[in-house]
């Protein structure tokens, strides 16, 4: 047959395209591409880039964007001046109700040590019950999209802030029995939460701004869950401190947790004013559901599985030292848990500031390959300076901050660039997906390492010392991983990911029939003349790491 589709652009045989003509779907073709007809004045949008709407494509589609020049859907049926009184409501709730989730990240990592002591458990131990948010995330992102597509924002961001909020009472119970195994529970709990919070919010950002001001929106979400996560880590031992038990953090959590539960609820009243005074047109289009073709996951490119890779090694790795990093800097820096936790909290810092910026770099200037071969060099040195001198830690800590901010903004609007629109939702859940069972594996082995490196060094300052040169390890694996990235761009895709705002829109050209022939072949009454044999490689790969994970989180909680 050729080489794989995932591998290459090359055109189809004639037989296959006799099936797509037989199944009333149409080749998209350079003088007829599959896009929108509306009357925009660039059938491919603001940045070059089309939607697939025509023909047995709109089965598809998710919340579609607006065919008629830059208006959205809001627009269209409110006016712009009702609009943007809505759209700022909706962001400010889009953004508080995932504070709680992201404020209660990280106060198990700045009370490692303690915890470890009140629990009497090993790091092992503790890297499992560090893993259950990640292993329970495996796949939920996957099904929190088709869970939201199917029963809506609303119903969806209910259920987590409540998962979540529910959760964290759970672990803060849990303080004042000394109970693992229901620190465990409320952990699963929160983590059912925390993984459909991020599905949720970015519907709804995607609901409200598709097609205007997305980037930004989303990077001022990045932003906001990074200061939450800043403060949590600067303030749980403070706060375990002030009322001189270390459950009180916990219980701080649940506070922010509730008040997100909250400010959900105003989110879900606001929906429903809005729906009773929409034109029945609007609200049925803002209720489409979105049909999931399983089919579609066979004709992913080879590109995007390689960010999935990415995902798996860089992603694993920044989530895995975010949960030690508090006990690095007291164990090998000699700081007490105090100065502990808020020198950690610097490793949330540059994101704050970096990503709105980056936001629109990557829009004007491109570069996306090139920023995240820097993010994955970034963070190997790193983990090379925290680990294997005594410099600073302040300066190891600064450089892991840079590269939180560069990577996952680079791969999540790298992702969006090479996926058709109708596929998305389910490209960045397979990415999430990836990064979580990353995290699982990694916080796991990391656990494992620490605990034999602590039998011999009984805790002191080399206590982290295998553990670290895995993670320099894991960095020079992802750096690789990046740099072929990096090529694959610019052999294969006319360096679309480098491009700038002008270049860009040459570059999808030249790639647009790429993009958006899987969405035709789907469709197609031969469909399975288009799947290599290759094409499972990579979901059996998915699958097996998965497995990997959930078994190994078994073995260590058990």
């Amino acid at each position: 047959m050729g080489r794989p589709h995932f591998l290459s652009g090359s055109s189809r045989t004639a037989d296959c395209d006799k099936g797509i003509a037989d199944s009333g779907a149409r080749i998209p073709t350079p003088d007829q591409p599959l896009l929108s007809s509306g009357p925009s004045r660039d059938p491919f949008g603001e940045d070059g880039r089309g939607s697939l709407e025509s023909g047995s494509v709109t089965r598809h589609r998710r919340i579609s964007s607006s065919s008629s020049g830059d208006m959205t859907e809001f627009e269209r049926g409110f006016g712009q001046q009702h609009q943007r009184g809505y759209q700022v409501l909706a962001l400010a709730c889009a953004l508080l109700i995932s504070v709680g989730s992201h404020y209660s990240a990280h106060t198990l990592g700045a009370l490692k040590s303690t915890i470890k002591k009140e629990l009497d458990i090993t790091n092992t131990q503790y890297g499992a019950l560090q893993s259950t948010v990640s292993a329970v995330n495996t796949v939920l992102p996957i099904l929190g999209g088709l869970f939201i597509d199917a029963f809506g924002t609303t119903s969806g961001s209910l259920l987590a802030t409540f998962l979540i909020m529910l959760g964290n009472l759970i672990i803060s119970i849990s303080t004042h029995s000394r109970s693992f195994s229901t620190m465990v529970g409320g952990r699963i709990l929160y983590g059912l939460g925390s993984g459909a919070i991020t599905v949720v919010q970015e519907t709804i950002l995607g609901s409200w701004f598709k097609g205007k001001g997305l980037a930004i929106t989303i990077a001022i979400q990045i932003t906001t869950s990074r200061i939450a996560s800043f403060l949590s880590m600067g303030t749980a031992i403070p706060v375990a401190n002030h009322f001189g038990f270390y459950g009180a953090a916990f219980w701080a959590n649940f506070l922010v947790c509730a008040l997100s539960f909250g400010i959900n609820l105003v989110y879900m009243v606001t929906m429903r004013r809005i729906h009773r005074s929409a034109p029945d047109r609007i609200v049925s289009r803002l209720r489409s559901k979105h049909r999931f073709n399983p089919r579609l996951v066979l004709f992913f490119f080879g590109l995007y599985w390689l960010f999935i890779v990415e995902s798996f090694t860089l992603g694993g790795g920044w989530n895995s030292f975010l949960h030690i990093n508090s006990e690095l800097v007291k164990l090998r820096f000699g700081a007490n848990d105090a100065v502990a936790a808020w020198s950690a909290s610097v490793s949330q810092i540059m994101p704050i500031f970096l990503v709105p910026f980056l936001g629109w770099f990557f829009d004007v200037f491109g570069l996306r390959t090139d920023m995240l071969v820097m993010s994955a060099g970034l963070f190997t040195v790193s983990m090379a300076l925290l680990g294997f001198t005594m410099i600073n830690p302040l300066v190891g800590l600064v450089i892991f901050s840079i590269s939180l901010a560069l990577g996952p903004l680079a791969e999540i609007t790298a992702i969006s660039l090479i996926l058709p629109n109708s596929s998305l939702g389910t490209g960045l859940g397979i990415y999430k997906s990836a990064m979580n069972t990353g995290s699982t594996i990694v916080d796991i082995v990391v656990g494992v390492l620490q605990d034999r490196g602590s039998k011999t060094l009984e805790e002191t300052a080399h206590s982290y010392d295998y553990a670290m040169a895995f993670f320099v390890a894991w960095g020079l694996l992802s750096t690789f991983v990046a740099v072929t990235v990096f090529f694959v761009d610019r052999l294969k895709w006319n360096s679309l990911l480098r491009s700038n705002s002008t270049q860009r829109r040459e570059a999808l050209h030249a790639v647009k029939d790429r993009i958006n022939r899987p969405m035709v072949y789907v469709t197609a009454s031969n469909w399975r003349d288009y799947v290599h044999p290759w094409s499972y490689t990579p979901l059996i790969v998915l699958s097996v790491t998965l497995v990997i994970s959930w078994i190994l989180f078994a073995i260590k909680l058990a």
